[in-house]
This record gives C-alpha cells, sequence and structure tokens, in this order.
C-alpha cells in the first residue's frame, strides 16, 4: 500500500471501468442518498461516470505537489511511506464509492449507507493506525495552532489522535453490520466530529499542560 504508482494504477482502473460500463449505464445516474437508502440526486450519464474518477485523479495530483509547497516539506521524507499510504488509501476509498456508485446505477440492490459507513470505518483506522508516524506539516495530519507551534504537542496529538481514529473506525465498522441503515448517516456525523474536535480539544489541554510545566521549570 506504500508504492508510490498505486493509487495512479487505481486511478486508471476506475476510467477502464467507466469506459467499459458507459453504455449499460442509464440516462440519469444516481449519485447521493438519503438516510434511507432512497436516491436524492442524480447526475447525467456523462458526469455519472467520469466526475468521480476525474476528481480522483486530481486529488492524487494534489498530494503529489503539495511537499513542494509545503514550509516544511523537508519533514516529508521522514515519512513518505506513510504519506504515500494516506494517498493510496483515500484513492481506494474513492474507488469503493465509484464502484458502489456504479452498480447501484445497473440496479444492484444494495445497502448503501452501511457500505458508505464500513468504507469510512476502514479509512479511519488505516490513517489512524499510521497517524502517529506523520511529522509537522501543514497540510498532512492534526494541525492546530498548537501542534503546528510545537513538536511536542504534535507527537502527543498524533498518538492520541491515532487511537481515537481507530477505535472510532472499528465503530464504524461495528455499526454498519449491527445497526439499521438510517443510522449510518447519523454514525459516520458523530464520528468525524468527535475525530476532529476530539482532536483539536486534546491538542490544546496537551499545549497547555506543556506550557505550565515548562513555566514551573524556569
Amino acid at each position: 500500500m506504500k508504492n508510490k504508482w498505486l493509487g495512479l494504477a487505481i486511478i486508471a482502473a476506475m476510467f477502464v471501468l467507466g469506459a467499459a460500463t458507459y453504455r449499460l449505464m442509464p440516462a440519469q445516474m444516481p449519485s447521493r442518498w438519503d438516510a434511507r437508502g432512497e436516491v436524492i440526486t442524480y447526475l447525467s450519464r456523462f458526469w455519472g461516470v467520469w466526475l468521480l474518477p476525474t476528481v480522483t485523479l486530481g486529488v492524487w495530483m494534489l498530494f503529489q505537489v503539495l511537499p513542494r509547497l509545503d514550509p516544511r516539506g523537508e519533514n516529508y521524507a521522514s515519512f513518505l511511506g506513510t504519506y504515500r499510504l494516506f494517498i493510496n488509501v483515500l484513492v481506494l476509498f474513492l474507488a469503493g464509492v465509484y464502484g458502489v456508485t456504479l452498480a447501484a446505477a445497473l440496479g444492484w440492490n444494495m445497502p448503501i449507507n452501511k457500505l458508505i459507513t464500513a468504507g469510512v470505518g476502514l479509512l479511519f483506522a488505516t490513517l489512524g493506525n499510521e497517524l502517529g508516524r506523520v511529522q509537522p506539516n501543514f497540510f498532512v495530519g492534526i494541525r492546530t495552532p498548537w501542534t503546528l507551534a510545537d513538536p511536542e504537542v504534535w507527537r502527543q496529538t498524533h498518538r492520541v489522535g491515532g487511537r481515537v481514529m481507530v477505535a472510532v473506525g472499528l465503530a464504524h465498522i461495528a455499526a454498519a453490520l449491527l445497526l439499521p441503515e438510517t443510522w449510518q448517516t447519523g454514525v459516520v456525523i458523530m464520528g468525524t466530529l468527535i475525530v476532529a474536535l476530539g482532536s483539536v480539544a486534546y491538542s490544546f489541554v496537551v499545549w497547555r499542560r506543556l506550557q505550565s510545566e515548562r513555566s514551573s521549570t524556569m
């Protein structure tokens, strides 16, 4: 999963799949579902087939240039394998969403929300397992004023934040397996808020604690 070109190969497979199934797709393809798994938004066949592969390619290309734009770009070398894994896992997740979308357009009866919730759970668990390896930078990881200001705050926040992401990811997978489909959207939103707000709050708490400890030793 840390191969530099794996993500690009997955994207190429998305375009090939789109080309192979294009004529089979209906004129209007589902693109969004509500909490009950019912379609609420459609796209034309052209955009339904080509939009997500194109967006995924754009995301992949953006990640290739971010280290060059980052004032702390030299730090990427110390977690390059993790950085590539992040890219590949994100691309794989988007490819999974694409596959589910095409299958739904072809009339396959699938629990869309459960599949997306499980996919988000796998994404969180995988990224969280590697989060502690990320070194200070401006584009990847838990970037708050306090983590960017202090390497020790960064280290502690990413260590704990990674564990929280893994726990939330596993909870998502359990929810996808055990809870009704109408609950899935709420589960994803709640889990994302826990990770985002919890990480921000924890970074501030760590920063305040370290400031207090350092002041007391002066």
